[in-house]
């Protein structure tokens, strides 16, 4: 017998829980309370906070299903591609998954800014089917959980980005700006949009003081962006991780010469909002004006290669590095296959030093 207010009591829990280990343990009191000992959910990417589905279960059979041995191993999507569920495949791993001697319903909720919950309800054959006030119930209780779960991601999605700002801002005091996956501003300072401003419009743009509200993006930074994403979709993320990281890494140096003692630099990075939940790309953005006559602390390319005695292959993809070029651009730029290019870079890497391409980068700098 379901007692309501034990009920209610676990689903205000529910609403409560900041952090995923709290979250899946309050599903567990809730579908507990609500009077099913065996279930599994399906919860759709959020659309604040990583692109994974999330799949969590009680009571199930686990250890003999391929299906979920797989998703173990390489994400659920490998599973149920991003396309949509086919109701045959559910059901071939609703069975599979199915106590020893259960009956299961499959239960399907779409949210309501896209995205599809799949809930897996099982019970011993000896007790019947679900009746439809039980399923009703099951259903309502699904859609609160996955409401829950939308507030849970963007919790930690706001926690990601406030650490996010409070870390950048102090190693960057100049130029600042991160951009979400759509190339839409999240944070950026008044030095950024400044600087931004004098890169399109020259030094004479120092004598207009009024600033739009938001930098616009010149084209050589936005290429630069794209390839950025485009080396963030070529990292493989593993299936499953408990807690958050940022990750850096594809930097692009920009240079803008201003006149002949005067110039704007910066560099594009992307960082990732990792979490059990998923990972978001963003890009970190930042630009600092120069004066020529301040040496700076990283010498050319062609230095660097002579001093380290590069082959002439191993200077051509060293300047595509430079470029913010990611391995795969590189293959298809000289055509050559991925196996060589990365053994190329390993061995430029290993001449100069280093143990990244991000810190090639920041030893060296493009010819004057």
């Amino acid at each position: 017998m379901i007692v309501a207010s034990a009920l209610n009591e676990s689903l205000l829990d529910l609403a409560l829980q900041r952090n995923l280990a709290g979250f899946q343990q309050a599903v567990k009191r809730t579908f507990e309370q609500a009077g099913l000992t065996a279930w599994a959910i399906i919860f759709p990417p959020a659309n604040v906070a990583g692109s994974r589905p999330l799949f969590m279960a009680q009571g199930i059979r686990s250890q003999t299903s391929p299906m979920l041995a797989l998703a173990s191993k390489e994400g659920l999507e490998a599973v149920f591609p991003s396309t949509g569920f086919e109701a045959q495949r559910l059901s071939v791993f609703g069975r599979e998954i199915a106590p020893v001697d259960s009956r299961y319903r499959i239960l399907r909720l779409k949210r309501d800014k896209g995205g599809e919950l799949i809930f897996f309800c099982f019970r011993p054959t000896a007790e019947g089917d679900f009746a439809n006030h039980e399923i009703e119930l099951l259903s309502r209780i699904a859609a609160i959980a996955d409401r829950c779960f939308v507030a849970l991601t963007l919790a930690q999605e706001q926690e990601f980005e406030a650490g996010l700002f409070r870390m950048v801002g102090n190693l960057h005091p100049e130029g600042l700006c991160v951009l979400d996956n759509r190339l839409r501003v999240v944070f950026e300072n008044r030095k950024f949009r400044e600087q931004m401003h004098i890169w399109n419009h020259g030094l004479e743009a120092l004598k207009n003081l009024t600033l739009p509200k938001q930098s616009e993006l010149p084209e050589a930074w936005r290429e630069a962006c794209n390839r950025s994403f485009q080396a963030f979709q070529e990292i493989k993320m593993p299936p499953a991780t408990g807690r958050m990281a940022v990750t850096q890494g594809s930097l692009s140096s920009l240079r803008h010469p201003l006149d002949k003692e005067n110039w704007i630099e910066g560099a594009v990075r992307f960082i990732s909002f990792q979490s059990a939940i998923g990972a978001r790309p963003y890009l970190l953005l930042t630009c600092a004006y120069r004066e020529k006559h301040v040496d700076s602390t990283a010498v050319t390319l062609e230095r660097v290669a002579q001093k380290h005695n590069f082959s002439r292959r191993e200077l051509e993809l060293a300047s595509l590095i430079l470029q913010g070029c990611s391995a795969r651009e590189i293959s298809t730029r000289l055509k050559i296959a991925m196996p060589t290019v990365k053994t190329h870079i390993g061995h430029i890497l290993h001449k100069a030093g280093v143990k990244t391409r991000l810190q090639f980068v920041g030893l060296c700098r493009p010819s004057e």
